[in-house]
């Protein structure tokens, strides 16, 4: 089974890149990271069950705290966040897929 982290999730890279993944059988999702978009954001830690997620957003990133807290999925924010998700130990390969220079740090981190 490979293992990927998947930053910018919620984006149309992110979005084929989970379609990939929902068609193969032998990928699994250990990180997702996004902007804002909370409500998908959601749904895929729901679908994928990832052990890290992050979003961008400080505020966003404690609502979502809030509607994933029945699920054992660790919630960041901010840069920090998302050089979590991209050095999930887990991670064997990590697909960043965020808008400019954001993504570079956790890029490098992985």
């Amino acid at each position: 089974m490979k293992k990927i982290s998947v930053l910018g999730s919620t984006g149309s890279i992110g979005t084929q890149t989970l379609e990939v993944v929902r068609n193969n059988g032998d990928i699994q999702v250990t990180a997702l990271a996004a902007g804002r978009n909370i409500a998908l954001l959601e749904k895929q830690i729901r679908e994928f069950h990832p052990r890290v997620a992050c979003v961008w957003d400080e505020e966003k990133g404690k609502e979502l705290r809030l509607k994933v807290a029945d699920l054992p999925v660790k919630v960041y924010s901010g840069m920090e966040g998302l050089i979590e998700a991209a050095t999930e130990p887990e991670a064997e390969n990590v697909v960043t897929a965020v808008v400019g220079m954001i993504g570079i740090r956790p890029t490098i981190a992985a």
